[in-house]
């Protein structure tokens, strides 16, 4: 009886034991799930937060562009406004067709500066897409005009970098296509001069003499350019020049102030990187050639805009004289200083279209001018505002085959 009785005892004891434990595991259980809870709620709260901030520094960023963008519009209108106002007065004058082909025109122009971007980054780890290098041609565009020019290369680095893309080679990048865009201009340039010449159009016969100089200025740039970008003898030629002119020991040291020196290390480097850049792309001849062709019919899309304007007011004028005009126009209009500080382009756009189309010179002057700086200009800024992912890293896409 007492074995059976110590037995139900211990049973009891037991069971007591159990239900001790699993009170205890159920107070475990209950603890975890409170602090799984309240990490989840701190998760919230801190993801909460981020979005709150990320909200109030995207508006802070939109903010920063719109005033950005009226500050420079109402730059461009007082810079431009003379050139803005005689253009909408010369479209008003003229059927709307001109200024759609004009337009047209203008957009063909970057819709080709996509491919060539695109033709440019195909040997990167990631190949831009043409909608990404047609948003950074007029990113560019919007640079171009407020700057003067000079921010012009240093936004496309930036868009291009921003695409999976070193900055060093999309320096490089950027920097080579100059090259090609020079190449293009002189070759359009100098095919047009002799064209002309041959067929025996006055002012150009006239003005032969400046028109074999603006030619070989320009032959002369760009074959520089060329033979730096492709020939390591003569870079680091440059490199050892710039040491002995500017340089610690060199014979213009004592004009070289302490802060300059890293100017002149700088350009020693830049140096370096244009011909490692130009060496990488013109060693893809299909890929150099490809290139050169589609400056070539890039430039003749805004070449063609004066010819749209002078077939509007001169219904028997050759188009193709025109267009091959302002090729030769642009460039020699590149490569010179005008008298009294006029445009350049203006300025031999009087010289070489004046005498053929009296006042319709001027108009194409004035509309010429914007087409190729206020339209991009305005287009640019909506890509300037609006693309975010000129912003941010962009997905990985697939290259193409060159």
């Amino acid at each position: 009886m007492k074995s059976v009785t110590e037995q139900t005892s211990n049973d009891q004891n037991n069971k007591k034991h159990n239900n001790d434990g699993r009170i205890y595991d159920d107070q475990n259980n209950n603890e975890l799930a409170d602090n799984d809870q309240n990490i989840k709620s701190q998760n919230t709260t801190e993801q909460s937060n981020k979005e709150d901030v990320g909200i109030k520094n995207n508006f802070l960023s939109n903010l920063i562009k719109w005033i950005i963008i009226i500050i420079a519009l109402v730059v461009v209108f007082i810079w431009k406004k003379t050139d803005i106002i005689a253009a909408f007065e010369e479209m008003q004058s003229h059927p709307f067709w001109v200024t759609l082909l004009a337009l047209l025109a203008t957009i063909l122009y970057f819709v080709i500066e996509g491919l060539i971007i695109r033709s440019m980054t195909i040997y990167e780890k990631r190949q831009m897409t043409w909608f990404e290098s047609f948003k950074c041609s007029l990113f560019c565009a919007f640079y171009k005009l407020i700057s003067v020019g000079s921010l012009s290369g240093i936004a496309e680095v930036y868009y291009i970098s921003k695409h999976e893309i070193d900055p060093g080679r999309a320096s490089g990048i950027v920097v080579v296509q100059y090259v090609y865009q020079k190449l293009g201009i002189t070759i359009l340039g100098l095919i047009s001069f002799i064209g002309l010449y041959i067929m025996g159009v006055p002012t150009v016969v006239q003005y032969a003499k400046w028109g074999v100089l603006g030619s070989l200025i320009a032959l002369v740039i760009v074959s520089a350019l060329t033979i730096l970008s492709t020939s390591r003898k003569l870079a680091e030629i440059l490199v050892k020049l710039v040491d002995k002119l500017l340089g610690e020991n060199g014979l213009f040291r004592k004009f070289i102030k302490d802060r300059d020196r890293e100017k002149v290390q700088g350009l020693k480097e830049q140096i370096i990187e244009f011909n490692e850049s130009g060496l990488y792309f013109w060693k893809h001849k299909i890929l150099a050639v490809r290139v050169t062709l589609l400056e070539m019919l890039k430039m003749t899309c805004w070449y063609i805009i004066p010819a749209i304007v002078v077939i509007a007011v001169h219904k028997d004028a050759n188009p193709f004289v025109s267009t091959m005009l302002m090729a030769m126009t642009n460039m020699v209009g590149t490569v010179m200083v005008a008298p009294a500080g006029a445009g350049t382009i203006e300025f031999v756009v009087g010289l070489l279209f004046g005498p053929l189309f009296g006042v319709t010179a001027t108009t194409v002057a004035i509309l010429y001018r914007f087409y190729t700086m206020v339209v991009p200009f305005i287009i640019g800024a909506f890509v300037f505002m609006f693309d975010s992912r000129a912003f941010k890293l962009a997905p990985a896409q697939k290259k193409d085959k060159a």
